[in-house]
């Protein structure tokens, strides 16, 4: 069986925008026509490849694997393009879109393929600071093509390459003399919890009850709480070496968070997404190191 192209293009743009309305215009055909061209996949498939409630459209797993694929053909398409066109074989060009938690997105994975892309002019990143739960369905709906996690994925069909580990110390700011406050992401953030479990080894019904907690947006702004006084809180070191107004409690007391590169495991991959992997792979254990 062969998948008619124009019903895979209809299919790829409905689930870029999530709109039939919006994918109908950007495709310049009739919103009738659009829909025809879904049932007939559809039809093709013998599957349904989308539900329709209240809150929109959602992808069905068929639908999430089908995107996958064309994601892998239009890949393929760009990089054959690409060579045919370019003077120079070996140059890497495309779409790149990345994601990771707050702390690795601005301050690891910005610079390093920031620098990448400078001896790369035909490569275009797209970057994304969210939270775990986000980013796992923005890398299942494609949105992403990287997800830089911890180690709490652990799923066949994704590939999970080790980069290292965070290192976690508890911080306050210079001669602070406040509340015993500590500063996180927000009542699911686990950091405070894993570290005080850790080195002072109290219950963990005594400890969820018994340490007081202030919740600030992200990991930039716990730093930006810290210096302005308004407790403490467990950071990654690599985000304090330059904060000379912040100091580390008991320095020998590190909690180690995992970090991963995560992917969708396919039987294609691109030059780009070859040397994307490998860069992120040296650059990052080294500045994690």
């Amino acid at each position: 069986m062969s998948l008619s192209t124009s019903h895979l293009d209809a299919f790829f743009m409905v689930t870029q925008v999530m709109n039939f309305t919006k994918a109908a215009e950007k495709l310049n055909i009739t919103q009738s026509a659009l829909s025809q061209r879904i049932l007939n996949l559809e039809h093709e498939l013998g599957t349904t490849l989308f539900i329709r409630d209240r809150a929109g459209l959602k992808l069905t797993e068929t639908a999430t694997s089908l995107l996958r694929l064309c994601q892998m053909r239009r890949t393929m398409e760009d990089e054959f393009l690409i060579q045919l066109k370019s003077a120079n074989p070996q140059e890497l060009a495309g779409k790149i879109a990345i994601g990771g938690f707050s702390s690795i997105s601005s301050s690891l994975l910005i610079p390093i393929l920031s620098s990448f892309g400078k001896k790369h002019r035909g490569i275009q990143f797209s970057f994304y600071s969210r939270e775990a739960d986000e980013l796992v369905q923005m890398l299942k709906r494609s949105e992403i093509d990287f997800m830089v996690l911890d180690d709490r994925l652990q799923k066949d069909e994704l590939e999970r390459l080790p980069l290292g580990a965070e290192q976690n110390v508890l911080v306050e700011c210079r001669d602070y003399s406040g509340p015993d406050v500590f500063l996180d992401h927000d009542e699911n953030d686990m950091t405070t919890i894993n570290y005080l479990k850790k080195f002072k080894s109290p219950s963990t019904k005594g400890l969820n009850k018994g340490i007081k907690r202030l919740y600030v947006d992200d990991i930039h702004g716990i730093i930006a709480g810290l210096t302005h006084g308004l407790g403490r809180a467990v950071v990654p070191l690599h985000l304090i070496k330059n904060e000379k107004n912040l100091v580390i409690l008991n320095p020998k007391d590190i909690l180690e968070v995992p970090v991963y590169l995560y992917y969708f495991h396919q039987p294609f991959y691109s030059r780009l997404h070859q040397a994307v992997v490998a860069e992120l792979n040296h650059q990052l254990k080294n500045a994690l190191a």
